[in-house]
């Protein structure tokens, strides 16, 4: 490749490799701080105020833009390569303050040479007097980092992942740098020699990559890892310790086969009972099934559609041992039908109503899942069940983070007429609140005798007592969550900040 076209291709790898870089940045930020608006928010602010800082030294560089230029892939190129690695291995010894801060030093640097690229190549084209069109030439750049932007969510991230991505594109930086090398500049061999030793050491990460992703793993979770899968949607590690089988969805525990039946007992038979004959039943969330392993013990119910929006968690539940062995096969179970989908388009579109709706969700822990305990998701659930029927949600940790179990409460009395918490204790998790909602004209009471006989924890007794709360449990004043504020997910972050020091990750 001559002069006159690597100097527009660099154009568009430069562009591509820096919006790489920045999205995989602030997403593994929000894997391991979470927030995503707010990591998002931040890293971009940063990375760009820093290419502004970027372009204007850049001009400090202009007598020899394309050597400096090269000079710029190779820094970025190592830079932006190690940033994942890096970040993996400072997750597991720094608090998560330093954690963030490194986080935008690795953008800060990164944002300061990528702003450096364009203009030291727009110097470049004016000093070789080629005569393209320049808006032409800078738009390849702009071009990139839409390409950039398609292909992390849908390739880069479920194929590649965060670790060997960094380490890709990093080399992919340097490879460029090293064709401009031998391409405009006179000294080859002694600038090139920098680029290939960066290479080299890229290369070593790569191959031992699979060694050090199963030690910083094995450090996080502390227990042995059966199973690692990154999908478009979130990271799924499952652990075993001798017979507890424990999920992971993003480093959050979502169960462990110890006590998970507390759980899932206690969201399913509590409003099941509610009603004197269910028969179509939607949950939404729950594709590991073990919320449908405990409908299908309701002999009335003829269909359980289960609507969850990864994939990949309705293959794992039909097909890995482990959880084909705690879902007692329900997931292909002929009663159940698997909908991929978004919860709130599903409701959003469905126009066949339920007896029994269950959110079977995580916890609001940044906005994609708040909005599926805003007042818009409530209303859509209650336009989507029976006069006569029942809905439930999980609602979190009731003592730790009693902020976000009222939010929930409250923002579900804005909907429905009647509106009853109860909770359960749960080792794994804590003091676990769950919410019923029905119309106003559905008097139904609990019916004990229609529990099923065959349940592990759940009793005409329990069920009584999940009713009562203790003195020191009450529901607090709090604004309501709305799809435009979403106020649940400063609730949630403020409660568990409170409580972070002395508690261990574990929400659901």
């Amino acid at each position: 490749m001559n002069k006159k076209a690597l100097i527009p291709f660099a154009v568009f790898i430069a562009g591509l490799c820096s919006i790489i870089y920045e999205l995989l940045i602030s997403t593994t930020a929000t894997y391991f701080l979470g927030d995503g608006v707010r990591q998002f928010s931040i890293i971009i602010g940063v990375y760009l105020f820093s290419m502004g800082i970027g372009a204007f030294l850049s001009k400090f560089f202009k007598d020899k833009p394309l050597q400096f230029f090269i000079n710029v892939e190779y820094a970025l190129g190592l830079i932006g390569g190690i940033s994942v690695p890096l970040l993996y291995m400072l997750f597991v010894y720094v608090s998560p303050t330093i954690l963030q801060i490194c986080c935008l030093v690795l953008i800060f640097v990164i944002g300061l040479l990528t702003g450096m690229e364009v203009p030291l190549l727009t110097f470049a084209l004016e000093e070789s007097n080629i005569k393209n069109n320049l808006s032409n030439v800078l738009s390849l750049d702009y071009i990139g980092g839409l390409i950039a932007t398609l292909i992390f969510p849908f390739i880069i991230l479920p194929f590649v992942g965060l670790y060997y991505s960094s380490l890709i594109f990093g080399i992919v930086n340097i490879l460029l740098g090293i064709a401009l090398n031998y391409t405009v500049l006179k000294h080859k061999k002694r600038n090139s020699i920098y680029g290939f030793l960066i290479i080299i050491a890229l290369l070593v990460l790569v191959v031992f990559g699979g060694r050090l992703l199963k030690v910083w793993d094995q450090k996080i979770y502390k227990r042995p890892i059966v199973l690692n899968e990154q999908t478009p949607y979130q990271k799924i590690v499952m652990t075993k310790n001798n017979d507890d089988v424990r999920l992971y969805l993003n480093r959050v525990i979502q169960f462990s086969s110890a006590d998970e039946h507390r759980y899932h007992e206690s969201l399913v038979h509590v409003p099941l009972s509610m009603h004197t004959n269910a028969k179509r039943v939607l949950i939404l969330g729950g594709g590991e099934n073990l919320a449908s392993r405990e409908v299908l013990k309701h002999e009335t119910v003829e269909r359980i559609d289960v609507v969850d929006i990864d994939s990949t968690m309705f293959y794992l539940a039909k097909e890995n041992n482990y959880l084909k062995t705690i879902n007692n096969n329900a997931a292909t179970n002929k009663k159940v039908n698997l909908i991929t989908e978004d919860a709130f388009t599903f409701l959003f579109n469905n126009e066949e109503p339920y007896d029994i709706i269950i959110a079977d969700l995580p916890d609001p822990t940044n906005q994609a899942i708040a909005r599926l305990y805003s007042k818009q998701f409530f209303l859509m659930a209650k336009r989507n069940l029976k006069k006569e029927g029942v809905f439930v949600t999980q609602s979190g940790e009731i003592y730790f983070s009693n902020t976000v179990f009222s939010c929930i409460k409250n923002t579900l009395s804005s909907v429905f007429e009647i509106v009853e918490p109860y909770h359960t204790y749960i080792p794994s998790f804590g003091d676990w609140g769950f919410i019923i909602a029905k119309y106003k004209d559905n008097d139904e009471v609990i019916d004990v005798s229609s529990l099923p006989k065959d349940l592990k924890y759940l009793n005409a007794n329990q069920v009584e007592q999940s009713f009562i709360f203790p003195k020191d449990i009450t529901i607090a004043e709090t604004k309501l969550n709305t799809l435009d504020n979403p106020i649940i997910l400063n609730y949630f972050l403020d409660d568990w900040e409170k409580w972070k020091v002395d508690f261990e990750a574990g929400t659901k």
